[in-house]
């Protein structure tokens, strides 16, 4: 698969690594060490390949770097609300210089730890994270969530019950309680008016565009309902079938990329399904990538790029499609603008490089 010509795998070897938990006290972390291997094995590895012979119902996939005090919060939300569920955690930590790992030996000493340099990536993190997935279903899940009690039981039932799907997620809730809007269909043309966050959206909230773009938004109640995006802040995937499509696109940045997936899975004939009584609250943009204006300028580029990848390979347009070139030019012009009102508002953080 040419998508992943230069995928960075990785094969199990244990070192030791010293680490201060509690003033002088020392304990050892068993860590994962990064060495190259083939993308081949990748779809040949199977969930039998524990020694325990336990097999976890689910692996959590975080990818992390320097973000110590939002991964205690996770980790604790998680041991808190598993219950009886046999659960994995398989933390990529982008070599942080915090107390990142620290952190995963105080309240998780049996998590697989692999230690990443520090530009790879959050989309060649979770793909180097997945070949240690062992769990049926794996659930991506970035540092700066907190699980609610009952979701991992909810997602678990919902797929166990319903074999079709191929992805779920649950309602996704901002700090404040409101819902955060990435359960979604594909935008549009118009959703570049009508976006998550454009000031048109503020102003008409209950224009058809927005409506019928955000799902999360528009449904009530509790009952499962049909999406086409999911955010990959929390999402589950039944393992085997992540690995035989091959986990996330490696030439997305990090926007978009869990869209494009989305779109894998539909192809193949698969359902991807929101389960709102699972909550998840997620403290967006709090990983650092827009606290400077070189990474809002970066962001705003990758935003875009990502963008553009999505949605050609959502409509499967032709290398010659004159609705490719015209989608390239629109997000160009987009990236531009963008540019522009970084270079007027140097200062100003946002928690993302557009409005999707």
């Amino acid at each position: 698969m040419g998508t992943f010509a230069r995928l960075v795998a990785y094969r199990r070897k244990i070192v030791r690594l010293p680490l201060a938990i509690r003033g002088d006290a020392r304990e050892d972390l068993a860590i994962l060490q990064p060495i190259e291997s083939g993308l081949s094995l990748m779809a040949e590895e199977t969930l039998k390949n524990q020694s325990s012979g336990i097999i976890p119902a689910f692996t959590i996939l975080i990818v992390n770097r320097n973000s110590a005090g939002y991964l205690r919060a996770c980790l604790r939300s998680l041991l808190e609300t598993r219950g009886d569920l046999v659960v994995e955690l398989v933390l990529v930590d982008g070599s942080s210089t915090d107390s990142s790992l620290a952190v995963v030996q105080e309240l998780w000493p049996a998590a697989k730890v692999i230690v990443v340099p520090a530009n790879l990536g959050y989309v060649r993190g979770n793909n180097v994270g997945l070949k240690h997935a062992t769990g049926r279903y794996t659930m991506y899940l970035n540092s700066d969530t907190i699980v609610y009690p009952g979701a991992l039981e909810a997602l678990l039932t919902y797929l166990e019950t319903h074999p079709e799907v191929g992805a779920v997620s649950g309602t996704i809730l901002n700090p404040d309680g409101s819902d955060q809007g990435v359960v979604r269909r594909f935008p549009t043309f118009m959703n570049g008016l009508f976006g998550r966050r454009s000031f048109l959206s503020r102003l008409f909230p209950n224009n058809r565009w927005y409506r019928q773009y955000m799902k999360s938004r528009s449904t009530k109640g509790d009952e499962p309902y049909e999406a086409e995006i999911l955010s990959a802040c929390s999402m589950v995937v039944p393992t085997l079938l992540l690995r035989d499509v091959g986990g996330m696109d490696e030439r997305f940045h990090f926007y978009w990329v869990d869209a494009e997936l989305c779109c894998r899975l539909t192809r193949r004939g698969k359902k991807i399904v929101c389960v709102p009584a699972a909550r998840i609250l997620h403290h967006e943009g709090k990983g650092g990538s827009t606290s400077t204006f070189a990474k809002r300028l970066r962001m705003n580029l990758a935003f875009n790029h990502d963008a553009y990848l999505a949605y050609v390979e959502y409509h499967q347009f032709s290398r010659w499609d004159p609705r490719r070139l015209i989608t390239k030019a629109i997000l160009t012009a987009r990236t531009v603008a963008g540019i522009g009102l970084l270079l007027l508002r140097p200062h100003r953080a946002t928690s993302s490089g557009g409005s999707n």
